[in-house]
């Protein structure tokens, strides 16, 4: 699979598929927020990378026809865009924005014609699986929509988290042990507010 360097270089702190996937817009604070995604083929190559797609899926939906490309690249940033609604309002102790459940609601009833139940090797347990041999570029929304709808019924929604970092607003599940996580990373938001204390306590 050919990995784009802007997007394997994207960094995946949400601890979640879905609020990975959210993550995909740089700064949701800016107006308009700076996007990691340019194109449809830049959405299929993130699933590829986040395991979501395998290596002949990725390449299938690269394939597609380019108006229907088009659409459902339109139709994966108002599916992102919904998600950062409904996660960022829990985060903030808030009720999800009803417009934003009912458009997941449709992208689950969309998809759902591509989910089988298949057993596994021996037969004892049975699971969902993804079949996208025969299916359009819009079904890509199945995997991410499904989470999400996972980490919404059975959590933890107390542990979702959204960066305070000005330049940031990403989304984390909190898996420290006292929920004392502030940061989507240490490594980026966390240290440049360390420099920024450190710069403040020098002017001082």
């Amino acid at each position: 699979m050919r990995i784009n360097p802007r997007l394997a270089g994207i960094e995946l702190v949400g601890g979640h598929p879905a609020l990975d996937f959210v993550n995909t817009v740089h700064n949701w604070n800016a107006d308009p927020p700076p996007d990691y995604f340019e194109n449809f083929d830049d959405v299929v190559d993130w699933h590829g990378l986040r395991g979501l797609l395998g290596d002949a899926e990725v390449e299938r939906f690269r394939a597609a026809p380019g108006e229907q490309k088009q659409q459902a690249f339109r139709d994966a940033l108002e599916l992102r865009a919904g998600l950062h609604r409904i996660f960022a309002a829990l985060a903030q102790g808030a009720r999800p924005p009803a417009p934003a459940l009912e458009h997941l609601g449709q992208v689950l009833e969309h998809t759902m014609r591509w989910r089988r139940l298949v057993a596994d090797g021996e037969g004892r347990a049975v699971r969902f699986r993804w079949d996208f041999g025969e299916a359009p570029p819009g079904a890509l929304l199945g995997p991410v929509a499904w989470q999400a709808v996972d980490l919404l019924e059975n959590g933890p929604l107390e542990r979702v988290k959204e960066c305070p970092g000005e330049r940031c607003a990403w989304l984390f599940l909190d898996s420290s042990k006292n929920r004392s996580r502030t940061w989507c990373s240490m490594k980026a938001c966390g240290n440049m507010a360390k420099v920024r204390r450190f710069r403040q306590r020098a002017g001082a």
